[in-house]
């Protein structure tokens, strides 16, 4: 058995490499099998690796679908700008259901985690930690002073809700909608949150 499979990869190239594999074998399986149907040794098998070794690296098989289904570019980096705006509520919109039309699997990989976080509490305190992680780095500036954080909260929520709506629920009128017209219909509200008396 060499140092790879014994569960200590060889150097940070290495564990680089092992971790992909991991991810990406993980990937496979959940989208194959689902989230409840996949095993820990499956992909650990799948990967070449030793099962100890996707626990020291991801801790539980909710550590492990979140790490596998996080988008690769930071929110915060697709919504750069958003904040400055003149309507901000408009730019995010367009700017995030924009983001997930024009990149298919970034949106699959979402879809997949919003289902389970709907049934495992681990992933859904995880989903919630990035969303308002990505949420409060983009709109702190623009958020107003007083109940900032709760600002930031509703304007997290709307977008979450309005994404479930339009990708996990597929409401006809949201699911067939241009992001144009969803920016300018559901945008106004967030800015509300944002600056408005609330």
């Amino acid at each position: 058995m060499n140092a790879r499979t014994r569960g200590r990869p060889p150097g940070d190239d290495g564990a680089g490499r092992t971790r992909g594999a991991i991810l990406d074998a993980a990937r496979e399986l959940f989208a194959a099998k689902g989230f409840d149907r996949t095993s820990m040794r499956e992909v650990a098998r799948a990967a070449g690796v030793d099962a100890a070794l996707i626990h020291h690296y991801f801790g539980t098989k909710s550590g492990l679908l979140v790490a596998a289904l996080t988008p690769e570019r930071d929110p915060a980096d697709i919504l750069a700008g958003v904040a400055e705006s003149t309507d901000v509520g408009v730019a995010l919109v367009r700017r995030a259901i924009g983001f997930w039309e024009e990149n298919p699997e970034q949106r699959l990989r979402a879809i997949a985690m919003l289902r389970v976080a709907a049934t495992d509490d681990e992933v859904a305190g995880r989903v919630r930690e990035f969303f308002l992680g990505a949420a409060g780095r983009v709109l702190h500036d623009a958020a107003r002073g007083d109940q900032r954080q709760r600002r930031i909260s509703l304007v997290a929520g709307q977008m979450l809700g309005l994404v479930m709506a339009r990708y996990v629920f597929a409401l006809p009128e949201i699911a067939s909608a241009t992001p144009d017209e969803l920016a300018r219909q559901v945008g106004p509200v967030m800015d509300h949150y944002l600056t408005g008396d609330l």
